[in-house]
């Protein structure tokens, strides 16, 4: 997909908005290393938890309130997961989305990314996914139904 200057506007906009966004629930220590066998040349286990948890508590530091974001969290699979504040407007969160994805991108290179958008209710109901193909660059957003 290319992106024309429309989308890098939006970026910059979403820059601005992931500057508000936060989370309230502090990240629980790794503490537990797992070792890989010799001559397997995969990512660090403990570096890439690492990892997640600047990224989880960038988030969170940006707005200690929870506004834009109520929670955030990231699974094995470095699917990150947020529930949304009650004011945020319904056609800004694929653009929150496409935000957190290029973030993610950023600290998370060559990797498939997915963000999932959550409503702030019991039990929190599915906005919408985003996924980012990490060879085609491509970014994808579904609605819930």
């Amino acid at each position: 997909m290319r992106r024309p200057i429309s989308f890098l506007a939006g970026t910059a906009a979403l820059s601005t908005l992931l500057a508000l966004s936060g989370c309230d629930q502090p990240v629980p220590p790794q503490t537990q290393a797992v070792s890989m066998p010799a001559g397997v040349s995969t990512p660090n286990v403990t570096e890439t938890k690492d990892r997640q948890m600047a990224f989880l508590n960038r988030i969170r530091d940006a707005d200690p309130k929870g506004q834009t974001i109520q929670r955030a969290l990231l699974n094995e699979d470095n699917e990150l997961g947020l529930i949304l504040g009650r004011g945020v407007e319904m056609d800004k969160i694929s653009m929150l989305m496409s935000g957190m994805l290029t973030q993610m991108a950023a600290e998370f290179p060559g990797e498939d990314l997915t963000v999932i958008a959550y409503a702030p209710s019991n039990p929190p109901q599915k906005f919408g996914t985003a996924r980012l193909d990490s060879r085609s660059r491509d970014m994808t957003y579904t609605p819930a139904r």
